[in-house]
């Protein structure tokens, strides 16, 4: 089955970069598919790609693109690798419709070699991590990168490649998973839309029938379970487990714990305190 892989970006750059050592992790050996851009640069060992029936065999020195939406997955168990995946959200802000690009590094050509280079110093970089500029420099090399493929490596596809070849339950698991990662900001129905590859309108429709309830209402859902989460637990104070978790006041989500839980977090966290209390006292052996 077809998998969507939510990627979490490193801080303060526009790309998740990661260097890996050794057998490929289990999840990418999956068949999956992002919505990001993605380069890869093998160190050494040997890598393999697969896309569709086609396969590469990637050895040290070789450096490859994933275009948008790709469904590919990874095997390999001695390669040393590093992976640049860019921010979706920040690629989109200057190509808007970069989903519907193939991306490609051909053979033996300029952009495949100042990649290669690009990559080459990337790497070096993530093996010497202690220099309190390196963020900088990794900043500019991804914008160095992501500009040669934005304008150079691209060529609009025949036919538009979509999530519609993942089933019923990736595309639900593929909304959920995008709810998740970005529910403490406010959310567009229009966004998920793009991630369907559908209108705005028929996202509202589509969302319900793959979720079970409307956009608006898993939202809120989500946010008032991890609000709820980092005032019970994390024991942060109401008023910012509400707003760290998008709800504008910290009365709407008040509100919105009264409506899922049946009481306001106060209350809540009065009745977990009484149930600690009780499960905590230690038992009397009677004479």
């Amino acid at each position: 089955m077809c998998k969507h892989q939510t990627i979490q970006y490193d801080k303060n750059l526009p790309a998740k970069i990661r260097l890996r050592d050794g057998p490929v992790d289990n999840a990418l050996k999956e068949p999956h598919w992002h919505e990001e851009l993605q380069l890869i640069y093998v160190d050494g060992g040997t890598l393999v790609l697969s896309i569709g029936e086609s396969k590469q065999v990637l050895t040290a020195g070789a450096v490859t693109v994933i275009s948008p939406r790709t469904e590919h997955a990874l095997s390999g168990v001695d390669a040393r690798y590093l992976t640049v995946h860019f921010s979706h959200v920040f690629v989109k802000s200057f190509f808007d419709s970069v989903e519907k690009y193939d991306f490609n590094l051909a053979e033996g050509s300029q952009e495949r070699r100042e990649i290669s280079w690009l990559m080459q110093k990337l790497l070096a970089i993530e093996q010497n991590p202690f220099d309190e500029y390196n963020a900088l420099v990794k900043y500019s090399l991804t914008l160095k990168m992501l500009r040669i493929l934005l304008t150079r490596c691209c060529t609009e596809k025949q036919e538009a490649v979509v999530s519609g070849r993942c089933s019923h339950d990736s595309r639900a698991q593929m909304v959920k998973d995008y709810i998740e990662a970005n529910f403490r900001r406010k959310i567009f129905i229009s966004e998920i839309a793009e991630l369907l590859g559908c209108t705005t309108l028929s996202a509202t429709l589509a969302f319900k029938n793959l979720v079970g309830k409307s956009f608006t209402e898993y939202t809120a859902e989500v946010r008032v379970r991890h609000a709820l989460d980092d005032y019970l637990t994390h024991d942060v104070p109401v008023c910012e487990a509400a707003l760290k978790n998008g709800f504008g006041h910290y009365n709407h989500f008040t509100n919105a714990c009264r409506k899922y839980y049946g009481a306001s977090p106060t209350a809540i966290k009065k009745q977990k305190r009484q149930r600690d209390v009780v499960s905590n006292t230690p038992l009397v052996r009677s004479a």
